[in-house]
């Protein structure tokens, strides 16, 4: 028979700091995400179980040791994994930062830049690096969680709550629709007829973590299309996005993504960007392109951008959830 005194021993009552409830174990150290946190929490994670992560981060052999905060000289690199083939350096930041720069200072047989930073097409084929995002570590955080080892299944599941939290992951309730002004044809028929859509690449946008792609269509471009109307009708789902530099990235990037045979079949809609005098492809240059499932007519009559923001203009907001576009959709 249990007393009250067993009762109110098993009982979870709730932790605050600084009057917010701590949802996570390493959320307890402070509400602030930092870097030193996740990596201690993703070295340990390693240490325990590193198989997973050595076939993500390309790393061979047979896992020796992990060193957190490894000293390099007068630098620290985040994570040191030693393997029966070498050493691996993995190098973290919670923001769209590259850290490539800065992994260059340490010597080892591969480097993993951890980041939301999108890497060019060049970037992707540096040899001995490779570019991972949080995302990446969602698929296996997941199977981690549900290990018969206690130790695993709880940091890992308790890191990727961490990592939803601070939303360096997609949640459940994730940016659902990212939204950008077409005003021109040769972006209209990009996006209408090849499925595409090109911008300026922008370091800190939340276009990686978007799920949906909705362009609205400017006063211009509906004057001279029919069929056009102004305002947000079409939603599209984001299949891929591809940072580019160089028309050459751009060529690879749609042969990886849709083959040459759909490259040689939408000429038509893509080889004007080469000579448009808006793209630039030289000087260091970023656009960020997205690859589109069909476009689906959503909206109709569109949606006035008017009822998604303050004042008029161009859209001063570029991330939405479907619940907003329906509310201003009913306006």
């Amino acid at each position: 028979m249990k007393t009250p005194k067993d009762n109110q021993a098993s009982e979870e009552i709730e932790l605050l700091r600084g009057g917010s409830v701590v949802s996570t174990l390493v959320g307890a150290f402070g509400g602030t995400i930092r870097e030193t946190r996740l990596t201690a929490l993703l070295g340990y994670l390693i240490a325990l179980e590193p198989i997973p992560f050595l076939g993500l981060f390309g790393f061979t052999g047979k896992a020796r040791n992990v060193r957190v905060e490894h000293r390099h000289g007068n630098d620290r690199s985040d994570i040191l994994v030693e393997t029966t083939n070498g050493l691996g350096v993995i190098e973290a930041k919670i923001g769209a930062i590259d850290p490539f720069e800065q992994s260059k200072k340490y010597k080892a047989k591969w480097t993993v830049l951890l980041t939301q930073y999108l890497p060019s097409g060049q970037q992707r084929k540096l040899k001995g690096s490779r570019y991972i995002r949080w995302q990446q570590l969602t698929a296996v955080l997941s199977r981690m969680s549900h290990s018969q080892n206690q130790k695993v299944s709880f940091v890992s599941r308790d890191l990727l709550n961490y990592l939803e939290e601070h939303r360096m992951v997609k949640q459940r309730e994730s940016i659902e629709i990212y939204a950008r002004e077409i005003n021109e044809p040769l972006t209209l028929n990009l996006f209408l007829k090849a499925h595409m859509y090109g911008c300026n690449y922008e370091p800190s946008s939340s276009l990686a973590e978007a799920l949906y792609f909705a362009p609205h269509f400017g006063q211009t471009i509906a004057q001279d299309y029919g069929g056009v109307r102004v305002g947000i009708s079409y939603i599209a789902k984001i299949e891929g996005v591809e940072v580019i530099e160089t028309w050459k990235d751009l060529f690879a990037a749609v042969k990886s993504v849709r083959g040459k045979t759909w490259w040689n079949s939408h000429q038509e809609e893509i080889e004007p960007l080469h000579t448009a005098p808006n793209w630039a492809w030289s000087g260091g240059k970023k656009n960020s392109f997205l690859f589109l499932a069909k476009p689906r007519l959503v909206f109709n009559p569109p949606i006035n951008k008017n009822n998604l923001q303050k004042g008029k203009g161009w859209l001063s907001k570029r991330t939405f959830s479907y619940d907003q576009f329906f509310q201003a959709w009913g306006c």
